[in-house]
Formats: C-alpha cells, structure tokens, sequence
C-alpha cells in the first residue's frame, strides 16, 4: 500500500479546495493536470469542477459526491488524480496519448459542503486518531440503528410465517413502521398493534411475540424512537455554515426553509444526502418520480428505510425527493442537467469509454441495468445491437477481479473483493438511467464498511487504506481492459428472422 500517496483526511470546503491546488501544481506531477471550466454551477452558485489528466481519445470519467453524504466518493477520485498525476504505482506507465481521465470531484457540491461542514463544526478539533475512534463510534450506532429495524422486521415477518399471513408480510412492515414514527417500540407495542388488525388468541400472540424479541434483543426492553446515528450530531446548528461569500448566503437560507418548523432532526445537517432545494440527485429522474407520486397518493407521507425511516422523502429534505416541487412537471436539477449535459457531449464525440460513479459504501459495482425487450422487434423488421452487454460485463468483471486480488493480499481472505449488482427489474435512479443509456457506465459503492459520512474512516489501517488501494489499481486495470476491447466500442451488428426461422448477423458500423 506504501505505493501510493494517500492522504487519511476528511474534507470540507477549504480542504476540498485546498487539495484540488496542491494536485494541480504539485512539482512532483509525471503528468499534467488541467482544470476546465465547471461544467455547471447549483441553484446556490457552486460550481460543478472538471480536471483532467491526458489527451487521449478514450474518455473515462470519475464522479463523487452525487449525494452530499458519501463523502468518501470525493476523497477518492481527488486520490485517485492525485496518484495519476505522480505516477504512483502502477500508474508509472500512464501513457497520456491514450486516455483523457476526466475528474468530476464532486457533483453536489451543495450536499457535500452542508456534511462537512456539520462534520467539522464537531470534529475539527480531533487528531487522526480521534477521528478514527470517533468514526468508529459512529459506525457502531449507525449498525445498532440497522439492527434494530432488522430484527423487528423479522419479527413481524416471522409472525406471518407463524399465523398464515405470509402474503402480506411486506405490507405488514410498511404499515408497521407508518403508523410508529416517534414511537418507541417494545414487545408489548408489537402486540397492541397486531391485535388492532388481526383477530388473533392474545395468550398465543403474546407467548411468540415475546419469544422473538428475547431471541432477537436480548435484554434490551425499549427500542427508541430516536436515532442513535443522528443523536450523536444532535448539538448542531445551522450556524455551521459559514457565511463566506453569496453562495453560502443561499445555502444556508436554503437549509433553513428545509428545517423550518423542525421537521427533521437538526443532526440530519451531518448526514446530509441531497442538494440544498432538498433533491436527492440520484432519485431525481422521470421514472422515480412517478413512482414516488403513486406511493404518496396511497400513503401521503413516504419515509425513507430502514436506520432513516423517522425522515420523510415525499417533501424536500436531507433524505431528499425526485423533484423539487412534488406537483409540478418533472425536470432534472441543475447539477444532473450539467452531468447529462456533459455526459451527451462526449457520446456525440466518440469519447465516451467508461464513466464510474462514486458512491459510498456497500462494496459494490452496479453494472447494466436492463434488457430491451427487442425480440419482437427482431423476428419482424430485425434490430440493430452493439456490444455494450459484452464490453460492460468484461470490464466489470475486470475490475472486480482486480479488488478481489488486492483484498485477498491484505486480509488473507478469499474472494473478499467487491461483488457486482445488476439487471433490476425497473430504473430507480440516475444512475440507472445512465447505465442503459452508455455503453460502460457504472455505479461503484466504495466502502465495504458502511455508514455514510463517516463510518469508512473507522478503520484507517485497513478499510481505509484498502478501498483506496484496491480501487485505484482496479482503476488502472480498467484501462487495460478497454484497450482489450476498445474496437467493439465502434462496432454493431444488425439482426434479423428469415421465414425460417433462421437468425441471420450483418456487421455494421456503430459510430
């Protein structure tokens, strides 16, 4: 690991920008890079920054911050052109002439800033090894929030296995956790709840119900309607948004009308997913939107799951929605028309071999999405088909083996890499939508260890350190790959039924 340059820090506005500086003009740079103009600025006035490094023809982007919370995406892709532009690794035999590596350090700059600055109005003070203790601590809340909307949900599920209502299951825990926002839950809470829908034996239900949670909790009588991962910021206020310049005038009057009224919890600011008119990015597309709009004629208030199921997402806010006015015609927020945008130009180009879209945590590389359903099509006028299954299925898994092989080295587990997740059913997010639209557009969860902001830095010596290392040489492996397969980026093929039956190919040119 000693063979890259890696930097264990958590980034706010001066730092973000301070590092974006010393990248640029670092002495020591093997190769150039270049600062863009943005390539488009947020409802406050935040620009959306661009750097590349090369000139080569093959375009691979790299993207964090999508939501303003994951806040490990942008430490990594500065790190990862901060070790590109040195040489580091096995970066040493970059070769310029082939590839342009366009850097989108962070596509919710509004997001982003509201987290860390909430981060560091608590955390500024903390050496690295407080930092670490206290990241630690976070991840061990956030989990024990996971847990405990884990195991009742199990057992709710369980009480329909056990009465015969296992059709209904998952209605079940909608409703349930619908009807116990700011509600602390016991067994005997499970119980009066069940017996308000179900005409049930009480003696019966109670003997189970009881059983579950002693399996399940232990000794833990109360589970409380507070959240303990957001209880830890629960000193904060919105005067840790600094007011440098207009900018942060708009955004701070912006997080006040969200959290007007106190309708979500003031530690939310730390945890902070969407941009500051209360749009979740990724969320923040045709298909969800509609999607959203059907649940909330049902519902009428949506909430977000599991640990954040006490915040509503059918309103603007930190969990955020698809659009920013639920009842009006849907559009794309500034910072994903300035992405698509962007995105668009380098298709129409011939540019575009690969955009990897940083996220979080998870561990995960999200790769294509959805078959066409073109069969039809194909046995009555023929369909023209590219390689984009093939071309993305062989880079992904690349790439997996690649982190596969360096997390093995380090934690002398096997097969303790990334795995990959795709063809869902629907599109939900962004993106989603990106990855059915271009031929090699990922998805990629960063930290095994979740818990977004933080969590990932709870572990400096190895989660840390890991998902930079084995990310960055799975970069580097990346490219390798396209150049393998780079000739099928060009390549398409027409097929076609005759009256036999008979499936006939004609090659032809993609682009």
């Amino acid at each position: 690991m000693e063979e890259y340059k890696i930097d264990y820090e958590i980034l706010d506005y001066d730092k973000f920008y301070l590092r974006l500086k010393n990248i640029q003009y670092n002495l020591a740079n093997k190769n150039e890079v270049t600062k863009h103009e943005p390539i488009g600025y947020t409802k406050c006035g935040f620009p959306i920054e661009h750097y590349s490094i090369g000139h080569g023809p093959m375009h691979i982007v790299y993207m964090g911050g999508a939501h303003g919370n994951e806040i490990i995406s942008v430490d990594y892709v500065t790190q990862l052109m901060q070790n590109i532009a040195l040489g580091c690794g096995e970066f040493a035999d970059f070769n310029p002439e082939e590839f342009t590596i366009d850097f989108l350090p962070c596509q919710n700059p509004e997001g982003f800033f509201t987290t860390t600055y909430a981060l560091k109005s608590i955390m500024q003070d903390m050496n690295e090894r407080e930092i670490e203790e206290f990241s630690k601590k976070y991840y061990q809340l956030y989990r024990e929030d996971d847990q405990s909307v884990i195991n009742i949900n199990k057992i709710l599920r369980t009480f329909c296995e056990e009465f015969d209502l296992s059709a209904i299951k998952e209605d079940l825990t909608t409703l349930f956790w619908q009807k116990s926002i700011n509600k602390d839950i016991t067994s005997n809470y499970i119980i009066s709840f069940l017996l308000i829908f179900f005409h049930l034996d009480e003696t019966k239900l109670s003997k189970f119900i009881n059983n579950k949670w002693q399996e399940l909790f232990k000794d833990k009588k109360v589970i409380s309607h507070l959240k303990k991962h957001q209880e830890i910021f629960n000193n904060l206020t919105l005067d840790c948004i600094p007011l440098i310049d207009e900018k942060h005038h708009k955004l701070k009057e912006a997080l006040s009308k969200i959290y007007q009224d106190n309708k979500f919890p003031i530690g939310t600011l730390a945890n902070f997913f969407s941009n500051a008119s209360g749009v979740n990015l990724n969320d923040n597309n045709e298909y969800y939107f509609q999607e959203l709009k059907k649940k909330i004629r049902v519902e009428k208030d949506v909430y977000a799951n599991f640990r954040d199921n006490n915040l509503l997402k059918n309103i603007p806010g930190p969990v955020g929605v698809p659009n920013e006015d639920m009842d009006g015609e849907f559009q794309y927020a500034e910072e994903n028309q300035a992405l698509l945008s962007f995105l668009a130009k380098q298709d129409n180009n011939n540019e575009n071999y690969a955009f990897i879209n940083c996220h979080g945590t998870g561990g995960v590389l999200y790769i294509y999405p959805v078959v066409d359903d073109d069969l039809e099509e194909a046995h009555t006028n023929g369909v023209t088909r590219d390689f984009k299954f093939y071309i993305n299925g062989r880079l992904a898994n690349d790439y997996i083996k690649k982190t596969d092989e360096i997390y093995e080295k380090i934690t002398k587990k096997p097969s303790s890499g990334y795995k990959t997740v795709g063809f869902p059913s629907r599109i939900t997010g962004v993106g989603d939508v990106l990855r059915k639209k271009y031929i090699a557009s990922f998805l990629l969860e960063l930290s095994k260890m979740g818990g977004n902001p933080i969590a990932p830095y709870g572990d400096k010596n190895v989660n840390y350190y890991l998902t930079m290392t084995a990310n960055m040489q799975a970069a580097k492996q990346l490219m390798e790959t396209i150049k393998e397969v780079a000739h099928l980026y060009d390549t398409s093929y027409f097929m076609y039924y005759d009256s036999l039956g008979n499936v006939h190919y004609e090659p032809r040119k993609r682009r």
